[in-house]
């Protein structure tokens, strides 16, 4: 079997990250946005969560750079939800589902993250790491996490994505890389980045972030929220809402997402420690969101591993498409085929949590045929496309519900003018409390209420459902996503060289470690 082999890296490996050995960990955060509209509450928000989630579980010394929005400026940068001055009644929330459109009104504020070392921007990042490097010793680490927004490629490498920046400044995976090289070799990198289209730093294991540069001779690995080609969920002016990646993968560490949502079963193996590969089975098992989260030992096993007569449409494949698809004449390699259970049988503890959670979450039998699990997927996609349809439908007020529109708009016209104003409604003395309850009541007499809100009713139903639709259609691209990594494991052994093997051991080894010595 080939997973003893993977699961014991050689002893010189083991040496570079044995947690016995470990002296100071250099901490880099990159957060924030490009301007104060692209600058939401809830990036702060993650830094502040990481930095308390830091002083309660870091127990080994620490050096640390923070590194956010417009830095030393005093002036307003932050974005957040401006607290509302409308009363309360249902009068008012009426009025909010007739006249919805956009989002919540924003304020501005100046950021309150302390200690930071200056804004985020290219230069000062790459100077910063390049002081860092000069500091690093043996049994050192360099951790960063990316809490900030992201920009797809533009060349012809479409991996090569960008993190946007203050001043609208920006920096690509690629001089990202080169940063990186001036880490002392014997200094692994564990990156967590959590920005739109972050899947594209995962090729930092490549030199200049180019897979066809061949594998960089330093370590790095790192959990990413998202593919290099998909937007990631969690940037809000509010902070009410938690739902992305960072909030779980750190909340694993003190069993409790930012907003104190608790996270259960986080320890895998069972061994007491929480590792990192740990948290990102968390953060892919729990978070509801658009995400499907990656780490680099699996960018690795897409580019060098292969699966017999395998080809799966619409998923992310392997860089080398036309590699992944061609049937090998390797003897003994596994296809992917038999039963769900047998496969999480052979993969890491977090590997096989995150299978057979998500197979629970969508009513799969773990005993089930793994091409059960690909049939689901087919009729979860065609019900999504639907699902789709009808809610833009709806939200274009076609299929039903246009005249009920204007007919009630109408009616609430002739006898509250202002109130069937989008412009004007808020303004309204009628939304006094104390008149609350008798204007609304006025209001349900109107022939034309009933249609109204049978269309509000129909047209929110219609958007919950999508909604929900494109949440399960996520979760089985991650489930089959995981699926296919437990089968590229254990054909790594049969088509890779010894230099790739042993790579992957290391990379595998340093995401198994977490933020505190055993």
């Amino acid at each position: 079997m080939l997973r003893p082999l993977l699961l014991y890296p050689a002893c010189c490996l083991c040496l570079l990250i044995d947690s016995t050995v470990w002296s100071t960990d250099f901490f880099v955060t990159i957060g924030g946005g490009y301007n104060p509209g692209g600058n939401q509450a809830s990036l702060e928000a993650n830094v502040l969560f990481f930095q308390k989630v830091l002083s309660e579980e870091h127990q080994a010394s620490r050096n640390e750079s923070i590194f956010f929005a417009d830095g030393f400026d005093e002036q307003a940068d932050l974005q957040f939800v401006s607290p509302s001055a409308l009363p309360i009644g249902p009068l008012t929330d009426f009025l909010k589902r007739l006249h919805a459109r956009g989002g919540p009104e924003v304020s501005y504020r100046n950021h309150a993250i302390p200690g930071i070392a200056g804004p985020i921007a290219p230069q000062p990042i790459a100077n910063s790491l390049q002081r860092s490097a000069g500091l690093m010793q043996g049994g050192d680490r360099l951790i960063i996490y990316a809490t900030a927004h992201g920009e797809e490629a533009d060349g012809d490498n479409k991996f090569n994505t960008f993190i946007s920046c203050w001043d609208n400044e920006r920096f690509s995976a690629k001089e990202f890389a080169q940063w990186l090289d001036a880490i002392p070799q014997e200094v692994p990198v564990i990156l967590v980045m959590a920005q739109c289209y972050c899947g594209g730093f995962a090729r930092t294991i490549f030199n200049d972030a180019e897979v066809n540069a061949g594998l960089s001779a330093r370590m790095r690995c790192g959990f990413f929220a998202q593919q290099h080609d998909l937007p990631a969920a969690g940037c809000r002016p509010d902070i009410e809402n938690d739902e992305e990646y960072s909030s779980f993968f750190w909340g694993a560490f003190v069993g409790r997402s930012r907003n104190g949502k608790p996270l259960v079963d986080v320890d895998c193996n069972g061994d007491g420690i929480i590792s990192f590969a740990e948290a990102h089975a968390q953060a892919v098992v729990v978070s509801e969101t658009i995400d499907i989260p990656l780490r680099t030992s699996e960018v690795l096993l897409r580019q060098y591993s292969r699966i017999d007569r395998y080809e799966h449409r619409g998923l992310p494949k392997p860089a080398d498409a036309s590699q992944a698809t061609e049937s090998l004449t390797v003897e003994n390699l596994q296809a992917m085929n038999g039963s769900i259970n047998a496969l999480a049988s052979q993969a890491t503890p977090d590997v096989a949590f995150i299978v057979k959670q998500l197979c629970n979450q969508l009513s799969i039998d773990l005993n089930s045929d793994v091409t059960r699990v690909f049939e689901a997927y087919t009729f979860q996609q065609d019900a999504l496309q639907a699902a789709q349809r009808t809610a833009s439908r709806s939200r274009r007020g076609r299929g039903g519900g246009r005249g009920e529109v204007r007919a009630f708009r109408t009616s609430l016209e002739e006898q509250w003018p202002e109130l069937a104003d989008r412009r004007r409604w808020r303004d309204s003395e009628l939304l006094a409390a104390d008149q609350q309850l008798e204007v609304m009541g006025r209001i349900e007499e109107l022939s034309a209420y009933p249609g109204i809100v049978e269309f509000f009713d129909q047209r929110e139903g219609n958007a919950r459902r999508s909604e929900s639709a494109e949440l399960r259609d996520v979760k089985f691209q991650r489930l089959i996503n995981t699926l296919e990594i437990i089968v590229l494991e254990q054909n790594l052994a049969r088509v890779a060289t010894p230099e790739i093997i042993d790579r992957y051991r290391a990379i595998l080894a340093v995401e198994q470690s977490g933020l505190r010595p055993n």
